[in-house]
């Protein structure tokens, strides 16, 4: 009896030793199991954290690139507002997607810390460049550095159309079309505030089918904003004019001046002019006047453009009246 006593003792050790080492196994493997876990629940929150922040990336390229923002005039606003960059066309009012506004742009680089986060979400950061595919210079809409801490930087890379430079004003002859006065200059004609004075100061239209030398005059707004964000020229179409006797007038309703100046091939500078007659105010409604000799053969086109301040003159060529391809490049991080 007592050998089967210790015979059974040992078999109840036996059991305690394999159900310990049992229950070593299953802890070890718990907590492993436990390890791997919270290695695929990590992963799968960065996963989450980084597909939302591009989600929110792209659709914050999508609002900025494909609407005008919110009220769309936003750019001439103060206030709350919600950026978009998108032209509107000044003739139907309609948006024009992918093509992008250089004065909204402007706009943004001012208001940028208010601005985005109305589509960004708190506490994330982010950087906008506009690269044009041809020798124009980047526009660095906000231009930051992630700091080292942020591993993940959400991007979204588009091509666009950019407005590089915008027409403040254009005085047509209608150079590249019939410049008789019935099928052109009407359209461009304005009551010039020189309609009342004097003979020596008065601006009568010209008569292109005798010949008669007259000006064409056409107003067009400025801000003190405006002055502070762009550089302003003006320019001709063609760049050489065949009317050597044109001139041109910068001026305002209360500042009206009697003589012009002559156009010259390059680019003319206006800021300085444009600042002495808005003076104090923050805004004001200025006008360009234009003398042309009146023969269809010497017509041509005027304008007062605006591009960004610090554009080097070379780059304030006519073609770039027109919008330009470029990539939009948004990059986001927390």
């Amino acid at each position: 009896m007592g050998f089967n006593k210790i015979h059974d003792d040992k078999r109840g050790q036996a059991f305690s030793m394999d159900l310990l080492l049992a229950l070593v196994v299953i802890t070890v493997l718990i907590g492993v199991s436990a390890d791997a876990m919270d290695i695929v629940s990590y992963k799968i929150q960065d996963y989450s954290f980084e597909h939302s922040m591009q989600r929110i990336t792209m659709d914050a390229a999508e609002t900025l690139i494909n609407t005008p923002g919110n009220p769309s005039n936003w750019e001439t606003l103060s206030g709350m507002i919600t950026p978009g960059l998108a032209e509107v066309d000044p003739e139907t009012g309609r948006t024009v997607p992918g093509t992008l506004s250089i004065k909204k742009i402007n706009k943004l680089k001012h208001e940028y810390d208010t601005a985005m986060p109305t589509i960004l979400p708190d506490g994330s950061d982010s950087t906008i460049t506009i690269y044009p595919l041809n020798d124009l210079p980047p526009i660095l809409v906000h231009d930051e550095i992630p700091p080292a801490s942020s591993s993940d930087v959400a991007v979204a890379n588009r091509t666009v159309l950019c407005s590089y430079m915008y027409m403040a004003c254009r005085v047509s002859m209608n150079v590249h079309s019939n410049p008789s006065w019935s099928h052109g200059m009407g359209s461009d004609w304005e009551i010039c505030p020189h309609a009342g004075l004097n003979a020596s100061m008065k601006h009568e239209k010209p008569d292109f089918e005798t010949g008669k030398p007259g000006w064409v005059c056409h107003h067009f707004n400025i801000t003190q904003e405006d002055l502070n964000s762009t550089d302003f020229y003006v320019l001709t179409d063609p760049t050489v004019l065949a009317d050597g006797s044109a001139r041109w007038i910068i001026d305002s309703p209360d500042k009206m001046e009697k003589n012009g100046e002559m156009f010259f091939s390059s680019p003319i500078p206006v800021n300085d002019k444009l600042m002495e007659i808005l003076g104090d105010n923050k805004t004001a409604v200025l006008w360009l006047h234009v003398l042309t000799i009146g023969t269809p053969d010497k017509s041509f086109d005027a304008y007062v453009v605006g591009v960004p301040k610090g554009t080097p003159v070379l780059n304030v060529r006519l073609e770039y009246i027109t919008p330009q391809p470029a990539y939009f490049i948004l990059k986001v991080w927390v």
